[in-house]
């Protein structure tokens, strides 16, 4: 039995950190569009406008399954295994080919860069080896991210600002300078060329890299201080994926008309933007192209491992995947995702790395429009139908444009998930090791303290990426007056040597000076660190130790119903099933006594006495009356022993289908001596407006300790509001609790339960849910009776708890139950 590591990843990203990695799809489409745009001109805009409707759709979804599962790590994939829980395989070739995908980006990225630093290099007649350049830039990144410390987030949002403010820049003042300079070809071309149905599936599978990858924030919202406002991200980022996608493939089509340049990224942007940037293009360029490829590698590398991290957690991978070190470094994950990169490498030709990936990623988006489609009832998923038709398209797209990219890479890309798959399994059942968690957790032996605040980290990257690139500018510059007539001077590889220092030299600093440094800083923070979790701690104890106290006192309570009812239940039984036979011999005996009566009549005098005496009419009569009344009330102490057994539920601790009505009316009875008729005070009414539920998979017991909360306090409430009125007065406007639930929507039902007391004001109303909270007397409550409920409803059962009150009009609750509960 292997057991995952005990340390778990901590909410330590800020949300501006967390913006940084969301902006990674608009840095896939620099890489596809030059392709792209060359082979279909025009006609390009067919491709771009449709994905970039899906692409949309996609990050809007995840964005809603984001806010449902804000503790789960990964994004997209481990969203989708929560859809199909009865999947196993599906749930596992999803993972790895989702994350196949994006594995793809570092070796893509990397020899882009080789080719950017080549392409300069020649001006100064240098040339360099590709290959160990293309291993150094793969591997920077992965330096850093084996740290563990958040460094690479915080380096990170060093190249977002120059990578997608110039992205942005270049789409604005390319759509600016085709629609009002002079010499410009014009915004709009005089026609668009038309594209095969072949054609079109070829290249939609291709785009879908760009245009499908913009959910990328979802994978980090289980990392976040503030989820909701990481999910934010995915729509803005959806709504700015037109402007992006097709304003950006809209300038290089009216801008880049050369067929010669081919796919080169490089020349296609500079060819692009040499009409409104000039001279500045080359440096503007290049600028663009390194900080993009760094930021979309840094973004990899953070991104990848954290999908196996959740598969490892959710019983899908190898648990080995699940271990993360004392400052977050998801170890054994990392090296499986560094080698993985590596693989894609070793093909070296971007195009066909595009492919390969491109059609594992495909699979994995095609599997979540198939998820979407198989739960289209689920509350949380969105367009369920309308997956079904992109699922189609999609099906089309892969088969036919999978075999016109090339029947081997198709297949490579369908069977490289497979692949992982079986290492999966084999890394589960090797007896090795560094494949067993234990192993790893030997090496983690130091005290880690990751709720520290981290701002302190964030100044030494800051001094030190400024330090780096002050030095490596000075040198450039002490080198171009040594030697002015050289080509030395050329900026466009002083900013790709600047960002590689920047990454270079933070992963040195991150394995030897910034651990002692951060080190330093933690003990001096230790003090008031271990205080702050101390009073946490107090905190939390108090409040599982009232909730334990009520807990077992509703325990207790329910262990007492139940052990009365069931007492109780026997003798009533035994009466109440003789009433019927006694009933039937007292009948024998009438008509025997009539029969004698009838054919032997008598006068004998002490008889006649006799039965004045005794007043046999009366009894004849009411002997038949009191055996129903007998049965009536037998059968009514069996109606309440029922009702209490119900309400305790004590034998039925896991999820049942249970009828919601017999809950409530179970409840009302137990209460029912403080709702009936008083000499001080007439009966409140209760107004009863069930619907048509179905049955609910809920805890039984847990949820009638929750009605029984609800209607003890708008009880409590009407008997404050009673005592300062006279019988009369409540006689005429009587007190009221009304009950009324309904299915609210084909996944939920809702049970409303209000007053017509005084109501609450602003301020208590807020707190009504708080621990401890009460406006009870001392010795009357607790103020745990609602927080319990409220933590019943939402976190037991995942519904939803609400209060609704005004001063003067009284109180409403209204709880909100999903039919069936969903695996989590």
């Amino acid at each position: 039995m292997e057991h995952s590591s005990p340390i778990r990843l901590q909410r330590t990203f800020t949300p501006g950190e967390a913006w940084g990695f969301s902006v990674v799809g608009f840095l896939t489409w620099l890489t596809l569009a030059p392709t792209v745009n060359q082979e279909l001109g025009t006609a390009a805009m067919w491709v771009w406008i449709p994905g970039v409707v899906v692409g949309m759709l996609l990050s809007l979804q995840m964005r809603q399954l984001g806010n449902r599962w804000q503790n789960v790590s990964g994004g997209t994939p481990s969203y989708v295994a929560r859809l199909l829980p009865h999947n196993p395989l599906v749930r596992r070739y999803i993972g790895f080919a989702y994350y196949l995908g994006w594995v793809s980006f570092p070796p893509i990225n990397a020899i882009v860069l080789t080719d950017l630093l080549q392409h300069h290099l020649k001006t100064l007649d240098l040339t360099v080896p590709d290959k160990p350049f293309e291993i150094c830039f793969t591997l920077v990144a992965y330096l850093i991210a084996f740290s563990g410390s958040r460094t690479l987030a915080i380096l990170h949002l060093f190249f977002v600002l120059p990578s997608i403010g110039f992205l942005f820049l270049f789409i604005a003042q390319g759509l600016g300078w085709l629609a009002l300079a002079p010499d410009s070809p014009g915004l709009l071309p005089s026609g668009f060329s038309g594209i095969s149905s072949a054609n079109w599936l070829k290249w939609y599978l291709y785009a879908a890299y760009a245009f499908y990858s913009s959910e990328t924030a979802s994978a980090f919202v289980a990392d976040s201080k503030k989820p909701a406002d990481t999910l934010k991200f995915l729509s803005w980022f959806a709504w700015l994926m037109p402007f992006v996608y097709i304003g950006g493939s809209w300038v290089l089509m009216r801008l880049v008309r050369d067929k010669s340049l081919g796919s080169d990224l490089y020349t296609n942007l500079v060819a692009a933007a040499t009409p409104f940037w000039g001279s500045q293009t080359s440096f503007l360029i290049t600028l663009l192209i390194t900080s993009s490829c760094l930021l979309g590698t840094a973004t990899t590398v953070c991104n990848t491992p954290r999908i196996l991290y959740q598969g490892a957690l959710d019983g899908n991978m190898a648990s080995v995947f699940g271990v993360v070190s004392h400052r977050g470094a998801l170890e054994p994950a990392l090296i499986f995702t560094l080698l993985s990169s590596f693989l894609f490498l070793a093909w070296g030709d971007v195009n066909r790395i595009l492919v390969i990936s491109g059609v594992c990623w495909f699979v994995a988006i095609m599997l979540v429009h198939l998820a979407l489609w198989l739960r289209r009832k689920d509350p949380d998923v969105r367009w369920g139908r309308w997956s079904l038709g992109i699922l189609l398209i999609e099906f089309i797209a892969l088969v036919v444009g999978g075999v016109a990219w090339g029947w081997q890479d198709f297949l490579i890309g369908m069977m490289l998930p497979i692949a992982l798959i079986a290492l999966d399994m084999i890394i589960r059942r090797i007896p090795f090791a560094p494949f067993r968690p234990a192993w790893w957790e030997r090496l983690h032996t130091k005290p880690h303290h990751l709720t520290k605040d981290r701002d302190f980290l964030v100044v030494q990257v800051s001094i030190l990426i400024f330090l780096i690139c002050a030095a490596s500018t000075t040198s450039w510059l002490v080198c171009a007056w040594i030697r002015p007539a050289s080509n030395a001077t050329n900026s466009e590889v002083l900013i790709i040597v600047l960002m590689t220092l920047a990454f270079v030299a933070v992963a040195i600093a991150c394995w030897t000076s910034l651990p002692q440094v951060i080190a330093i800083d933690e003990l001096a923070s230790l003090t008031s660190i271990q205080a702050t979790q101390l009073n946490q701690t107090l905190s939390e104890l108090k409040n599982a130790q009232v909730q334990m106290v009520q807990n077992e006192k509703m325990s207790s309570l329910g262990q007492l119903v139940a052990g009365i009812a069931h007492e109780i239940n026997n003798p009533v039984n035994f009466i109440h099933g003789n009433i019927d036979p006694l009933n039937e011999y007292t009948q024998d005996l009438l008509r025997m006594l009539h029969f004698y009566e009838q054919h032997h009549p008598s006068d004998d005098p002490e008889a006649r006495v006799l039965a004045e005496e005794i007043d046999l009419e009366f009894v004849v009569e009411d002997v038949q009356k009191m055996l129903s009344s007998m049965k009536m009330g037998t059968s009514r102490i069996r109606s309440i022993v029922l009702s209490l057994r119900n309400f305790s539920r004590i034998d039925e601790a896991e999820f049942k289908l249970v009828d919601i009505h017999e809950g409530i009316e179970s409840t009302l009875l137990i209460l029912q001596y403080r709702l009936k008729d008083k000499p001080e005070c007439p009966a409140i009414e209760m107004i009863r407006d069930y619907g048509n539920l179905p049955q609910v998979e809920c805890y039984p017991g847990q949820l009638n300790q929750v009605l029984m909360n609800i209607l003890v306090n708008a009880i409590d409430a009407l008997d404050e509001v009673n005592a300062l009125r006279t019988y009369e007065e409540i006689k005429e406007n009587p007190s009221q609790i009304s009950i009324r639930t309904l299915v609210s929507s084909s996944q939920w039902v809702e049970i409303a339960i209000a007053d017509n007391g005084l109501g609450m004001p602003e301020h208590i109303k807020n707190r009504i849910f708080d621990p401890f909270f009460t406006t009870k007397p001392v010795g009357k409550g607790t103020g745990m009776g609602m927080a319990i409920s409220y933590q019943i409803i939402t976190e037991k059962h995942r519904g939803k708890l609400e209060c609704f009150s005004t001063l003067g009009q009284g109180t409403e609750f209204i709880i909100q139950l999903p039919i069936r509960q969903q695996v989590c």
